[in-house]
């Protein structure tokens, strides 16, 4: 791309994905209607394991090869700031309730800029020591105690209670992201969830008003993301992946893990029965002494059902049917991920989990000329990244330049019951903390006018 052409693109975004088994660079803007994809690139992740960095070094490099092939397809542009992705086991999911009073609030129907505001509040709660919100993801409201609702605005109302998940995670594994990131000479503009970002590239709005189960099956672990009504309401990481398999193959067969990766995409199946006995497999050893094994299709498929059935596709049911969401799913699942291609993995997810499942390929909101090597459900958290930095860049361009113009006169007074700042760790706020207040204030007040009518009588009597 030439550099005349690039400045008359629109703000250009980038996502980073730091995988398990990958690092991928994704480089692109929006276009009128679709994202344009200008740059791509891929490195190798030596220095993660299970979604967690433990080698900075090997991690940086990964990051620069990505970036440098990223940058060189461009032809000229620099990358500098990044939207990067978390998972691993350190996630966890919180719900809380946070509540927002409106007096004349039957007057003045609910704006989005209160519900917006809602959101904020709730990053500036405490956590438990060590931990970090990553992000807020709302469930559902409940308007005057009689309305139960997903979208609020444009009711009426007084009393607004959200109730939402806190996505938290380990505070130093996000402060290795960070400084990979930053090692690697980039800046992250925010670090997103990578099961909602994979969301954002493989499932169509029908999709989320239905109820849908996103599984997201990467190298070193496992994500969940249920979507009912539009909106994300259930998240869960599972700290198992497709490079658990590869590695059982390799212990299984004395074979090195590159050897045992080629052979669970080549000749490996999740379902037993669906595998050819009669075919046999050579296998090269260690040593050149000693005389190449044989082992038959059937044998390779059991290894690999083992892990898929008891420690990936059971956990994902067991997570399903914890969330409250089971019953809800009406357009199924959608499996992604590198684990996604997997052969007869849709097949036995459909069977375990007794719903309709496809594999997700991210082509939600991209121009059709996106890169064939993308068109690949490993690259959904990457792409899906990219599509939340544009989204994140256009909302801040929006309220930037709706902050220059005269504000509108305030309708309702709006109190908002904050949460406490130091709420004790693993305890849940008390709910009805202020209308306890208000009663006993109450109470109080009308005590103490009796008492004083009481005096004034006596007074009275002696004058």
């Amino acid at each position: 791309m030439k550099e005349e052409e690039m400045t008359d693109l629109p703000n250009i975004v980038v996502g980073l994905d730091i995988g398990t088994t990958k690092i991928a660079t994704i480089i692109g803007y929006q276009g009128d209607d679709k994202i344009d994809i200008i740059g791509h690139g891929k490195g190798d992740s030596t220095g993660v394991q299970h979604g967690l960095i433990y080698n900075i070094n090997k991690t940086v490099d990964g990051i620069n090869v990505s970036k440098e092939q990223a940058e060189k397809r461009t032809d000229c542009y620099k990358v500098n700031k990044v939207f990067v992705g978390v998972a691993g086991r350190h996630i966890k999911s919180i719900e809380y309730k946070h509540v927002l009073t409106r007096i004349n609030g039957k007057n003045f129907v609910i704006k989005q800029e209160e519900i917006d505001r809602m959101l904020k509040d709730l990053y500036n709660i405490s956590v438990p020591s060590g931990e970090r919100i990553i992000t807020v993801i709302p469930q559902h409201y409940v308007v005057d105690k009689e309305i139960d609702t997903t979208e609020p605005v444009g009711m009426l109302g007084e009393l607004i209670e959200g109730y939402f998940q806190l996505i938290t995670g380990n505070e130093s594994e996000i402060k290795k992201i960070l400084l990979c990131v930053e090692s690697a000479g980039l800046k992250a503009e925010d670090i997103i969830l990578e099961p909602i970002a994979s969301g954002l590239s493989c499932l169509s709005e029908e999709e989320k008003n239905q109820g849908v189960a996103l599984v997201d099956i990467g190298g070193g672990t496992t994500d969940l993301a249920i979507y009912y009504e539009g909106s994300p309401v259930f998240t869960k990481v599972i700290p198992i992946g497709g490079t658990i398999i590869t590695r059982d193959i390799a212990t299984v067969c004395k074979i090195t893990e590159e050897l045992a990766e080629k052979l669970k995409i080549t000749c490996g199946t999740c379902i037993v029965e669906k595998s050819n006995s009669n075919h046999y497999i050579t296998l090269p050893q260690f040593h050149a002494a000693q005389p190449p094994q044989q082992i038959n299709e059937t044998y390779l498929a059991k290894i690999i059902n083992m892990r898929v059935q008891n420690d990936i596709l059971d956990q994902v049911k067991r997570e399903i049917e914890n969330s409250g969401y089971a019953d809800k799913l009406r357009a199924g699942v959608v499996l992604t991920g590198g684990g996604a291609t997997l052969r007869h993995i849709k097949e036995l997810c459909q069977y375990t989990l007794q719903k309709p499942v496809r594999i997700g390929i991210p082509e939600y909101g991209f121009m059709r000329n996106i890169p064939n090597d993308l068109k690949h459900p490993m690259y959904a958290t990457a792409l899906g990244l990219l599509k939340y930095g544009i989204m994140k860049t256009e909302q801040a361009e929006e309220e930037e330049s709706g902050s220059d113009t005269t504000p509108e006169a305030e309708e309702p007074v709006v109190k908002v019951k904050k949460p406490e700042k130091k709420p004790e760790a693993e305890k849940k706020p008390k709910k009805k903390k202020n209308e306890d207040d208000e009663f006993n204030s109450g109470i109080t007040n009308f005590i103490m006018r009796k008492i004083q009518e009481f005096f004034d009588g006596l007074l009275d009597k002696t004058s």
